[in-house]
């Protein structure tokens, strides 16, 4: 294991901010908290479900005690009935950078949202391609008459690879991508290829598929353990935005019984729904490799392989300060 001895930092040197980026359950968490064992850190969250006051075991907040020993940004933001956006993501996390940069202090920004991520990497005009009035409200009329499945069936056409990572319902998105395409005749891939690469520090943690999808089973049964059906009990709005991520929808319609003066779900009930929470997680670590794999600059580290991640990061942090005094 590498050696957790605090390296002190250039009061004079703003530190760049650090990426650590990879599908869920592969250890994001742990290795923003051992690399700040080493640097005075502050953790910026990059989970668009962390955002929420409340929703705690199925997101997998880092504990109290973590928290405590290390300042998170970005976790505990605004209550679950309230709305947020990608955009107010964007605001607050840059604010947060710069802030912890001004205390001289290293930014580690860990979490598996794609589009938190590009809100930060890139900027927010999706590809950077000019938006064409006319053709978005024929495009937006199109999705009002044929809905949003024969939309995400033409971006298919158009741009197969971009379809696979977007939701269906994701129809902003969606949208905007065929108007990409329809303005440049070109997929997003290729309007990516075009943009300048962001001069940072960003690792992935991978590891074989087997192995991902056993980390992923494993956390969602200590999540059961942990209390997950009484959270989303005591939320019960299924309503909300933030009810409908993973490990909470899956919910929806599930009958509890009351045993003792507490609420809990029948045997077979809780298997069907930990199952759905499962498979529809392992999807959705798919989706988030996909997404990453497009960052051609993401240096990829085998999941648990702290020692080896924190190694190049070291290496680089001290590289790009060595570039800037000399």
């Amino acid at each position: 294991m590498i050696s957790v001895k605090k390296v002190e930092l250039d009061k004079n040197h703003k530190y760049p901010p650090v990426y650590i980026a990879g599908p869920t359950a592969s250890g994001k968490s742990e290795l923003a908290l051992r690399l700040a064992d080493i640097y005075d850190s502050v953790i910026i969250s990059a989970d668009s479900m962390q955002i929420y006051r409340g929703l705690d075991i199925g997101t997998a907040k880092v504990s109290a005690e973590a928290r405590q020993r290390v300042k998170h940004e970005l976790i505990d933001v605004v209550d679950c009935d309230e709305e947020f956006s990608v955009a107010r993501y964007a605001e607050l996390a840059k604010e947060a950078i710069v802030r912890t940069q001004n205390q001289s202090k290293l930014p580690i920004i860990a979490g598996g949202t794609g589009l938190y991520f590009e809100a930060l990497l890139y900027p927010m005009s999706f590809a950077g391609t000019d938006k064409n009035a006319a053709l978005r409200e024929r495009l937006q009329e199109d999705l009002r008459r044929l809905g949003a499945h024969a939309m995400h069936d033409r971006l298919k056409e158009l741009d197969s690879e971009t379809a696979e990572r977007l939701h269906p319902n994701d129809e902003k998105r969606v949208i905007r991508a065929i108007e990409i395409n329809l303005l440049s005749g070109k997929t997003l891939a290729e309007n990516e290829d075009d943009r300048k690469t962001p001069d940072v520090i960003m690792i992935g943690l991978d590891t074989e598929r087997r192995r991902l999808y056993e980390r992923i089973n494993d956390r969602v049964e200590e999540m059961f353990k942990e209390g997950l059906a009484q959270e989303v009990l005591g939320i019960g709005n299924f309503d909300l935005q933030s009810m409908q991520a993973i490990g909470y929808k899956e919910f929806k319609d599930c009958v509890f019984k009351q045993v003792d003066g507490k609420f809990i779900l029948e045997c077979e009930e809780e298997e069907r729904i930990k199952s759905l929470i499962k498979q529809h997680t392992r999807n959705y670590a798919k989706r988030q490799l996909t997404w990453f794999r497009r960052y051609k600059f993401i240096k990829w580290f085998e999941a648990g392989d702290y020692d080896a991640a924190i190694q190049y990061i070291c290496e680089e942090i001290n590289r790009r300060k060595n570039i800037l005094i000399g």
